[in-house]
């Protein structure tokens, strides 16, 4: 059979129902029930590429839920690590200058002096 065969994965005995719950969940984040999913098949001794195959990602999430399982167990494992992004900080805008000054589009919100010929 092709495909890496994965390295040894033991889930720790009150992990496993806990798992398996979240496997079947509809209810969780994907991402916590594909991470499940995939600890389980590893730890069934299912190939990585198989699992990929059957989950619909790259070997390498495969790699990393069961890295992630490892060194930091199932709460390293359902943990949501996308809070640390790069680039602009996320903001509102600021309010306009003036509190008398409208915002957005000068007489959108009825008919006015047309700026074109097509509207007489």
């Amino acid at each position: 059979m092709r495909g890496r065969r994965p390295d040894p994965l033991w889930i720790r005995p009150h992990d496993h129902l806990i798992l398996f719950l979240l496997a079947h969940s509809q209810s969780y984040p994907w991402f916590q029930v594909q991470r499940a999913w995939i600890v389980l098949a590893i730890a069934d001794g299912q190939r990585t590429e198989a699992i990929a195959v059957q989950m619909q990602c790259d070997e390498a999430t495969v790699w990393r839920a069961c890295q992630r399982y490892r060194s930091d167990g199932l709460a390293g494992l359902l943990a949501d690590r996308r809070t640390k992004r790069s680039g602009r900080p996320v903001s509102i805008s600021p309010p306009p200058a003036c509190p008398n000054h409208r915002v957005g589009i000068l007489e959108a919100c009825g008919p006015g002096i047309a700026h074109h010929s097509l509207v007489s």
